[in-house]
């Protein structure tokens, strides 16, 4: 029975040290480098990024004219909020939230600042690292 245990033991060691092993590790990282990417190609993807960048780019406009007293009173930030909240609602469910969350917060921070907020495509910066870290 000992000798059982030993040859187990010492054959589960030889696993988890051979050449294998090693390249299934390498395998898993790149497969992991690789959902980042085609996270970002998948048609979510593509459409967040182009209410993203919907949401930005109305938001610059508005900041181009904002010398004409144009404001949107932060009617994009509320929509831009709620919008993406759902989305990462949806996707992550709630236990995943907790991942994504302070990205979340200072991307919807950087929009509530009115000068700053209008001129950075915060949305579009909180899409693609939401996208990429998968």
């Amino acid at each position: 029975m000992k000798e059982k245990n030993q040859n187990l033991t010492s054959t589960s060691s030889e696993k988890i040290n051979s050449p294998e092993s090693e390249d299934k590790e390498k395998d898993e990282i790149i497969e992991k480098q690789k959902t980042g990417i085609s996270n970002i190609a998948s048609p979510e993807g593509a459409l967040m990024f182009c209410i993203a960048a919907i949401l930005d780019g109305l938001g610059f406009i508005l900041f181009l004219l904002s010398w004409l007293g144009l404001d949107d009173y932060g009617i994009l930030d509320i929509l831009g909020s709620v919008i993406f909240g759902i989305w990462l609602f949806i996707t992550r469910g709630f236990n995943g939230l907790k991942k994504v969350l302070p990205k979340f917060l200072i991307a919807f921070g950087i929009e509530l600042i009115p000068i700053l907020g209008g001129a950075s495509p915060s949305w579009i910066i909180f899409t693609y690292k939401v996208l990429k870290d998968g």
